[in-house]
């Protein structure tokens, strides 16, 4: 394991402590990055609902945001 590879795992561990630690009933968005580091796609969980989804973009993220709770 390179470097590199390192530091992009550590990022994404970092990542999902962070959602750990946020509260359990917030809608919790991140990136999810490969391995350059470069953005791949999006997530989010709703730990209310229990939905959770996977886009391709920062936009199709926020539509969907903007469908399931700002209706």
């Amino acid at each position: 394991m390179n470097k590199f590879n390192l530091l992009s795992n550590l990022r994404k561990y970092w990542q999902h402590f962070t959602i750990w630690m946020a509260s359990a009933s917030d809608l919790q968005v991140w990136q999810e990055s490969d391995w350059r580091g470069q953005i791949s796609y999006w997530r989010a969980y709703d730990p209310m609902t229990g939905r959770s989804a996977c886009f391709g973009s920062e936009e199709e993220m926020r539509v969907w945001i903007d469908k399931c709770y700002y209706k």
